[in-house]
């Protein structure tokens, strides 16, 4: 599982930006102890369905 941090530095995007995703409901997210962690494979389906001009 991944912090939003490290979805952030993934993505080339700001940690703001990803906590906006996971607020909306575009990136499932659970939170654990305040920390929201993604599944890589929730991760995968989010970037499937998004065009992102810089991906590491």
């Amino acid at each position: 599982m991944l912090t939003l941090y490290q979805v952030a530095e993934r993505l080339s995007l700001h940690y703001n930006t990803i906590y906006h995703y996971v607020r909306s409901g575009e990136l499932k997210a659970i939170k654990f102890k305040r920390v929201y962690r993604v599944k890589e494979q929730e991760l995968e389906k989010f970037i499937k369905g998004k065009s992102f001009k810089a991906l590491k």
